[in-house]
């Protein structure tokens, strides 16, 4: 009945379920040879002795065999497919000889009204070889990291049931439970490991995304070569639809469904993706798509469709599911994406970037860099602005032009914002830096780190962990971030306020300005960004602006930073237009901390 039911349905005829068969085939065998035994046994009078005691030898042989299988199903998780077939074809002589020693050994049959069983040398000899092969089994589930767990609960329960019923009939020989053990092992593999509905979509009746890793191990595996279509529709097929949705997608199934050589999926989302040799046309398949949408009404403008005409440019299943992540991520614009080698080098060097960001963050190679903030008004440098720098393992340090983008969006911000934010407590809590006149430290706040509803909770944590007065750190947020998340990062102000830190919005007239930015944000201080500053100098338009946005921050009770100042003459200007503070390379590049105090510590109140 399993057999049946395993045909009837559509399978990727991957190597697992090609091993899923053999067992069941050997499977099968082993119950017509134990039935065909128990008829010959019983008509013992009808054939030869020795045809009786072959029949009776060929099936205990075939225990051994379905023992074979078990390990070499087991196997298909440890070993790739190339390996496993040297693997098991190994195995198979190992079998094949022990077949050959079980044959030559003499067998006995016990037969009456009540029981019918066999014993004598040869049944003792494959009693010995199963219980071998189970407990290696039995202990390569438990102790090996590779084996899906799925896999090593199946394979597990299968074995300690194949045990039982051999020991029962081993002391109970009228209980004839091995044979049906074996069958109950079979079903079991196929409930939960094998059961080729477990990988269909039920609505949509193409495979589902388990399929789809399943099947790319098997290509990578092989080393087969293949093109890919990946459709990304979960932004586009949204629950103002309803059951629309299922609708379209159902039309978009049945469209590629008529195409020969290829195998559909869904994501666990609305996303498809499509997956042939490489001389398929999957160019044609994404127009079409755009078609079919097209006549439907559905915007395209979220629509992410993806095309690789060589999957096994990737080194393996991990790289090209991440690879279709990060791609689809960019283009989600409704044009059709063909990824090229430029595209996929671009992806790599990122990876590698992230690599080394976590690589750093473990190895505690990230550090912070001080630039010092000069005051007009005290005439000193009274603060400074912290800024992250990673140190690679050769000693050069990486560009944070670099790897900040890469950081912000992979999410590893948040846990360098933590790491910078700790450091710069760490700092603080060294009675030298009071000792130098620094009232704060700055600590900028990245886009993703305002978007967490945990933020202020996390930096009040970090900050009563070091025992540090909240007034020593202000906060930089930026126009976008305040964009971005607006309610939850007003609430996260509002709580870090109360607590005692004081924030400052960064990057002032750079992109979109918008002066309901600083009437919404409660912050304490404006800092003008570089180009602002510059123009300042160049553009008698830009310096009205930054005059009036003087007036104003002052008016508000609100303190003003110019970044990027320069030259003597900057110095100067910004002094003249009543800027409090100076930040720039005039002073001092971002130094490491223990330079930084070095800097402060040779200033006096007479620089200038």
């Amino acid at each position: 009945m399993l057999f049946i039911f395993y045909k009837s349905h559509k399978t990727l005829n991957l190597y697992t379920e090609q091993v899923f068969m053999r067992a069941m085939y050997i499977s099968m065998a082993n119950l017509l040879l134990d039935i065909s035994s128990l008829v010959f046994i019983s008509t013992i009078d009808l054939f030869p002795l020795w045809a009786v005691k072959l029949v009776c030898k060929l099936y205990i042989i075939s225990l051994v065999w379905e023992a074979i299988f078990a390990l070499v199903y087991v196997l298909t998780d440890v070993y790739s497919e190339e390996k496993h077939r040297k693997r098991t074809g190994l195995l198979y002589i190992i079998a094949g000889v022990q077949s050959l020693l079980v044959i030559s050994l003499p067998i006995n049959i016990h037969f009456n009204k009540d029981t019918s069983y066999t014993y004598g040398p040869s049944v003792m000899l494959v009693y010995c070889f199963a219980v071998f092969y189970i407990l290696g089994i039995l202990l390569l589930c438990i102790f090996n990291k590779k084996l899906s767990k799925r896999r090593s609960f199946a394979v597990i329960l299968w074995m300690c049931i194949w045990l039982a019923a051999a020991g029962i009939q081993f002391m109970f020989n009228n209980l004839l439970l091995v044979g049906f053990a074996t069958a109950v092992g079979i079903l079991i593999l196929f409930v939960i490991m094998e059961n080729p509905e477990a990988n269909l979509d039920r609505k949509l009746g193409c495979f589902n995304s388990y399929a789809l890793s399943e099947y790319l191990r098997h290509l990578y595996s092989r080393q087969t070569n293949f093109t890919i279509l990946k459709i990304g529709l979960s932004d586009v097929l949204d629950e103002k639809l309803g059951s629309r949705s299922d609708e379209i997608l159902l039309e978009l199934v049945d469209l590629f469904g008529k195409q020969k050589d290829i195998y559909v999926f869904r994501n666990v989302n609305s996303d498809l993706t499509v997956i042939g040799g490489t001389g398929i046309d999957l160019t044609a398949l994404a127009k079409q798509t755009v078609e079919l949408l097209t006549k439907k009404n559905i915007p395209l403008k979220k629509l992410a469709s993806v095309i690789i005409p060589e999957g096994q440019i990737f080194s393996d299943r991990e790289e090209f599911m991440s690879f279709m992540g990060f791609v689809s991520d960019k283009h989600s614009d409704g044009a059709i994406v063909v990824a090229d080698e430029k595209m996929i080098n671009k992806y790599r060097e990122k990876k590698l970037v992230q690599q080394e960001i976590v690589a750093a963050l473990e190895e505690d190679r990230v550090e912070v860099y001080l630039q010092p903030i000069f005051s007009n008004n005290e005439q000193r440098f009274t603060s400074a602005e912290a800024l992250v720098r990673i140190r690679q393992q050769d000693g050069n340090m990486l560009s944070p032009g670099v790897f900040i983008p890469v950081a912000e969006d992979s999410g590893l911000i948040v846990e360098l914002g933590d790491r910078i934010f700790e450091k710069v407590c760490i700092f603080l809590k060294d009675p030298v830096v009071a000792d130098a006149g620094i009232h704060y430290v700055e600590i900028n706040l990245s886009v993703v780190q305002c978007e967490r509803e945990d933020l202020a909770d996390r930096l009040i944590e970090i900050t009563e962990k070091h025992g540090i007065d909240p007034r020593q750190i202000n906060l930089e947020i930026t126009e976008t971030a305040s964009v971005t998340a607006r309610n939850i990062l007003l609430q996260n102000m509002n709580k870090l306020i109360e607590y005692g830190f004081t924030f400052s919005l960064d990057d002032f007239g750079k992109g979109e300005s918008n002066l309901m930015y600083v009437v919404e944000m409660p912050v304490s201080i404006i800092k003008l960004d570089y180009d602002m500053s510059k123009a300042f100098f160049s553009s008698e338009k830009a310096k009205q602006v930054v005059h009036a946005v003087v007036g104003m921050a002052h008016g508000m009770d609100l303190k003003l930073v110019a970044e990027g100042i320069e030259t003597k003459a900057e110095i100067d200007g910004m002094a003249d237009a009543k800027i409090d503070y100076i930040q720039g390379y005039y002073y001092s590049r971002p130094l490491p901390m223990p330079e930084f105090l070095k800097f402060i510590g040779k200033q006096t109140s007479s620089v200038s």
